[in-house]
């Protein structure tokens, strides 16, 4: 018998802050992925793909302590389809990509002292990652930050 392979990855911008429904360690937020090409005629067009995505335990926490509208993130995880019942007592059916690792790209877009808020640099914790982190660990000091050149 051969297993299947659900794996999503996606980067794109937050549409909404995360709700946390009172548990600090479950987070569900919107992250918007937009596509854009030439049709024949050479007119640009652009589509925005919607997901929901949910995520547990320390990437939860970490999500909804530094994640705000509007910031641009990597997601990995799996889709998974369930059932449940609205308010109008309707059956509906819902996909969500079960986050299993989320990196922040960018910092976070805050009025007053934002390096309070933003997460230190460091080892990933359950599956999150600061951009910073990643950077400090492959980037010689003195090479890419002294030309300005962000790679």
């Amino acid at each position: 018998m051969s297993q299947g392979l659900n794996k999503t990855t996606i980067i794109g911008y937050l549409g909404r802050d995360p709700e946390t429904n009172g548990a600090q360690n479950v987070a569900r937020f919107t992250v918007g992925v937009t596509e854009r090409w030439r049709d024949r005629e050479g007119e640009e067009k652009e589509h925005t793909e919607w997901y929901r995505v949910v995520a547990f335990n320390g990437v939860g926490e970490a999500c909804a302590q530094y994640l705000q509208t509007g910031r641009r993130v990597y997601v990995e995880g799996h889709l998974r389809t369930r059932a449940y019942t609205n308010r109008n007592e309707e059956e509906k059916t819902i996909t969500e990509l079960l986050a299993s690792t989320v990196i922040f790209l960018d910092s976070p877009r805050t009025k007053g002292d934002a390096a309070d808020s933003r997460p230190k640099p460091g080892k990933p914790r359950d599956g999150v990652q600061h951009p910073s982190a990643a950077k400090s660990a492959s980037t010689p000091k003195g090479d890419a930050e002294s030309d300005g050149v962000p790679f």
